[in-house]
């Protein structure tokens, strides 16, 4: 993705160096979808990457000029000084066409529906709305009536699938992912009361066994809402304070938790991964888990099924935090501007010149 150039002598070796890749060109199936791929490839750069006055060169776009992809592979090729411009073009168009051959091909293209069922079903069973309709709640089952087995939540809401123009941004966007390591095509998010519901909504998914917590990715979770340490350590004292007093409101244990947290602040300890593209408001709780789907095979009921594991987030935060999230610098739209400027550098280079 990130070389400057490739370093093909002759078109034989560049279709050699496709089929290596996994496409023949000698095959009819993978000329079609080389060319939709380069196709697509041309209307990302367009509408997402280009600025005012760019246009690709027609050396690119005319089919009478550009017979196959192996003539795009030998342009990105180029050292001649008089085609460096149509060299750093090919180069930016095969980036995004690599990014869009690996979306294409993985799981979730190929089992979407079963991977949506299958993952979403069990959370969204145990979200229910109150009978009374004060707000909506996570349950246990639908009957549970004890405040115990119960958090308020202010919304739910399921993730919007991510679109594979959205993917190719976030793709190109961070060097360090590729299409098998994007965790997050599926999702779901709970915006609570206050941070003690927040941490109510991690107990009950894991004690319900909503989410199997051996699924959980370590290296991808993230706690950026309230110091989990700074918590045990308030909740531990309020149980031993307030002991014998009786029951104790939510607002009383959100004051005391801001309350500690504002006298400990600096022995506070949140477990961030770095995101060069959400401003400092957006902080949340945060993990990645996964679901083993179950594929039958269609062809024959009674065989084997195809069975893999699928990943989805998982993501908690407070009312506060989602006003401001959706208020504020971290606004959606700003943070995909952020990735998509991002993208263009790595697509035409750092210091690319004027296309």
């Amino acid at each position: 993705m990130d070389i400057p150039r490739l370093d093909l002598r002759d078109k034989a070796e560049a279709r050699q160096f496709l089929l290596s890749y996994g496409y023949d060109l000698a095959v009819a199936q993978d000329r079609e979808e080389m060319s939709s791929t380069f196709r697509r490839a041309l209307a990302m750069i367009r509408e997402q990457l280009m600025e005012e006055g760019e246009s690709i060169p027609s050396e690119l776009t005319d089919p009478t000029q550009l017979e196959d992809l192996a003539d795009l592979l030998m342009l990105a090729s180029q050292r001649e000084p008089g085609k460096a411009h149509l060299q750093r073009w090919a180069c930016a168009i095969l980036r995004v066409m690599h990014v869009y051959v690996h979306l294409r091909n993985d799981l979730f293209s190929a089992f979407r529906d079963e991977i949506q069922q299958q993952v979403l079903a069990p959370i969204e069973s145990a979200v229910s709305q109150d009978l009374e309709g004060s707000g909506v709640f996570i349950l246990r089952e639908p009957a549970a009536a004890s405040a115990l087995e119960r958090v308020q939540l202010e919304r739910f809401d399921v993730k919007p699938f991510k679109t594979t123009a959205s993917a190719v941004i976030k793709l190109l966007a961070r060097p360090e992912r590729v299409a098998l390591t994007l965790l997050d095509k599926i999702g779901v998010r709970f915006v609570t009361r206050g941070y003690f519901d927040s941490y109510r909504v991690v107990r009950m998914l894991i004690d319900q066994n909503i989410v199997s917590f051996p699924h959980i990715i370590p290296d991808q979770s993230t706690n950026t809402l309230f110091p989990l340490n700074v918590f045990i350590e308030a909740m531990d004292e309020l149980e031993h304070s307030q002991a014998g007093h009786g029951a104790i409101s939510d607002e009383f244990v959100e004051k005391w938790l801001e309350r500690h947290y504002d006298q400990h602040a600096g022995r506070a300890e949140f477990q961030a991964r770095r995101n060069d593209f959400s401003g400092p408001d957006h902080r949340f709780i945060k993990f990645i888990a996964r679901r083993l789907v179950t594929v039958p095979n269609a062809r024959d009921p009674d065989s084997k099924p195809f069975r893999f594991f699928y990943p989805f987030e998982v993501q908690i935060m407070d009312r506060g935090t989602f006003e401001r999230q959706s208020q504020g610098p971290t606004a959606h739209e700003a943070y995909k501007e952020r990735q998509k400027k991002a993208a263009r550098e790595r697509v035409f280079g750092l210091h690319h010149e004027v296309l």
